[in-house]
């Protein structure tokens, strides 16, 4: 618990909204958010809040400064309600500051402001001027709306003055609150209550005291309850085996793991993955094709950039389009159970781990795309859907290849390609990055030219990009056949390029362009779909002999 210091010289402090939260005992949780700064305060009742995963005690005159993007899920205890003044805020750089130096740091402070508990004692001043805010929340006339801004000014004026707690009290409860946050950092496999009270330097006795007023629980079911938070997300996130996970989460004896976990949770860890496991509401950064070829239909996933497919079309209808760059507070009004995600989107697993179990699957050139099925069905209760559906793409492919038995010769080689920078680059693709490698090279089974199963396939990137034209024969000139992604470009800045004219697979008749709708998306059931479209395009444009 501390004193509010906000940088008034450099920073003005505008409010954006002031809401009041109403939580009754027996509700759910309610989970807030705001992508501004916030502060939130306790009018009535009692109840508990996670703040970022870190659990505080709320009492009447609990308050708190949260930074931007701040997940704050709140529940009540039995009682009277939990009344909350929940106040969104800006901080807004003043013009003609001091120095630009000392702005930027001041704004830096403020973006990475660290939530804290305020001492908002007596409480009663600043309840007034919460309820006086609260009553002219509607204000519009100019007037009346700069008396507002007057009245939030007052209320951080006296945020900032201070309250009456005395120093060592206060430096007690901000020892045991830095201890509480460290417990997030540390390994809590194995710490004992004397050694956290000795870190805060206070008796074990006070320190549990304190503990369990900023909490609500003692520190044993504290510490007990991340362990097992830790065992959750690796049950929903993870195909490991109960023993694996026990010890990871810090319990020595697996059987004292599911008692204690039945006992707080009210299941047993089987039972809690095979209910978690069933409807689960799942938000897919990535893999929501992935999710649709396994009979699992995602409540939200990027299809700005990854759907579209045309065999996946009536498949997407209905999920939400939560973009390339999902927020958090579009992900957190979704409440998924758990987030699918790759390496495309790194830099947001930190706060989408926040929300939810989040599973981050990077990209390897070596896991096909029925090994992703093989590990995500596992998470999903579709433990049999991989191999289903390959066995299922495995006979459609012999009974194209049977097709195609008087077209294509055991010999026969293809390339793929890709035209940017209006023909002047192109790219290679292997088997297993989309554009119809995996139907083309695993499916029809036709040969790969040395360079590309050298630099694309072996090497394990499965793309080659940024190749100037002119090395297009090198990679093209091998290949019987020629197939061309178009994704915004197609052939047409090369058509009538001698390099392109001389390429074999052009002469000849077998250069093929692919949609980017048809060919660009890599799931089992597109695959599937592509195959029979390469049917159709090597059976309608046989070459004259």
């Amino acid at each position: 618990m501390s004193r509010l210091s906000l940088p008034f010289l450099t920073s003005l402090f505008t409010l954006s909204d002031i809401v009041e939260i109403r939580c009754q005992a027996a509700a759910k949780a309610s989970r807030l958010h705001a992508s501004d700064h916030v502060f939130v305060a306790a009018m009535q009742g009692a109840g508990s809040a996670i703040i970022d995963g870190r659990r505080r005690r709320l009492v009447k005159g609990s308050c708190f400064l949260l930074p931007p993007d701040t997940l704050f899920d709140v529940s009540a205890d039995e009682g009277p309600e939990l009344k909350l003044m929940w106040l969104i805020f800006r901080a807004v750089p003043v013009s003609g500051s001091p120095s630009g130096a000392e702005n930027e740091a001041n704004q830096d402070a403020l973006r990475i402001f660290p939530y804290e508990e305020l001492d908002a004692q007596p409480f009663g001043r600043i309840a007034g001027r919460l309820d006086e805010l609260y009553r002219h929340r509607g204000a519009t006339e100019e007037l009346a709306h700069f008396r507002q801004h007057i009245r939030f000014q007052e209320l951080l004026y006296e945020l900032c003055r201070g309250g009456e707690s005395s120093g060592a009290q206060l430096q007690s409860r901000e020892a045991v609150r830095r201890s509480i946050d460290g417990l997030h950092r540390l390994d809590v496999s194995d710490i004992s209550v004397e050694a956290l009270a000795k870190q805060a330097n206070i008796g074990t006795r006070q320190y549990s005291h304190l503990f369990k007023q900023l909490t609500g629980k003692s520190p044993v079911d504290y510490i007990t309850e991340l362990k097992l938070n830790h065992a959750k997300k690796q049950l929903l996130t993870s195909n490991d085996s109960l023993q694996q996970i026990a010890q990871s989460a810090g319990f020595k004896d697996v059987y004292y793991f599911s008692r204690r976990f039945k006992q707080m949770v009210g299941q047993s860890p089987k039972q809690y993955v095979g209910h978690a496991r069933k409807g689960l509401r799942i938000v897919a950064l990535y893999y929501a094709n992935v999710l649709l070829s396994a009979g699992v239909k995602p409540v939200a996933a990027n299809l700005t950039w990854w759907g579209g497919s045309t065999f996946l079309k009536d498949m997407e209808e209905g999920i939400v389009d939560i973009g390339c760059e999902p927020s958090v507070e579009a992900v957190t009004k979704l409440e998924p159970d758990l987030i699918l995600m790759n390496d495309a989107n790194l830099s947001a697993y930190p706060a989408m781990s926040k929300i939810a179990p989040t599973l981050l699957l990077p990209y390897e050139g070596s896991r096909s795309i029925f090994d992703d099925v093989r590990l995500i069905g596992q998470l999903i209760n579709r433990p049999r859907a991989a191999d289903e559906l390959e066995s299922r793409f495995e006979r459609r492919a012999a009974e194209v290849r049977e097709r195609l038995a008087g077209v294509l010769s055991g010999s026969s080689t293809a390339a793929i390609v890709r035209f940017d920078s209006q023909g002047r680059q192109f790219s290679v693709f292997g088997d297993n990055y989309g554009r119809g490698g995996w139907p083309i090279y695993r499916g029809l089974r036709l040969g790969v030219p040395e360079p590309v199963q050298r630099q694309a396939i072996d090497s394990g990137r499965q793309i080659v990009q940024g190749l100037p034209l002119e090395q297009l024969p090198v990679y093209a000139a091998g290949a019987d056949y020629l197939f061309v992604s178009d994704e915004g470009e197609g052939i047409r800045y090369v058509q009538d390029h001698p390099i392109w004219r001389s390429l074999p697979a052009v002469a000849h008749g077998r250069a093929h362009v692919l949609s980017r709708a048809d060919f660009s998306y890599f799931d089992p059931i597109s695959i599937e779909g592509q195959l029979e479209l390469l049917a159709q395009l090597l059976t309608e444009r046989q070459p004259a002999s």
